[in-house]
């Protein structure tokens, strides 16, 4: 089952350092949806990075804080696990669980989008899981 508040978030525009509906990045979108469907705050980092699509600055971002925001690495997904997606074998995406092996993420060419994490941009790309603190 998907969860019913996914479609709400697909669309949404990709804007690097977007916080909001009207425009996102991909973790602008994983925030946005845990402050709005769970409550949960995770803190703004967007003064650490000039440009979403650049992965050495979001890999060396997610390297330094991934392991703040998150509390371990689990075997599958969850409800409110973070998935990290790797670009060329680097882990510098990341998108939400959304149900039933859906991942919710921000794609630059058609804004945020909702698919199988074996569909063909995302099969093999999955590093792993991660629970929220």
């Amino acid at each position: 089952m998907i969860y019913q508040w996914v479609r709400k978030y697909i669309g949404i525009p990709f804007v690097s350092n977007g916080r909001t509906m009207q425009g996102c990045d991909c973790y602008g979108l994983v925030r946005l949806v845990l402050q709005n469907e769970y409550g949960i705050e995770l803190p703004e980092l967007s003064d650490n990075y000039t440009d979403a699509l650049n992965c050495e600055q979001t890999a060396r971002l997610f390297a330094e804080k991934l392991p703040v925001l998150t509390a371990a690495q689990i075997p599958a997904p969850e409800e409110k696990a973070v998935a990290v997606i790797t670009e060329n074998g680097r882990p510098c995406h990341i998108g939400i669980v959304a149900g039933n092996r859906y991942i919710l993420h921000a794609n630059r060419k058609t804004g945020t989008v909702c698919q199988r994490e074996t569909h063909p941009g995302l099969q093999g790309r999955i590093e792993g899981y991660y629970r929220v603190r």
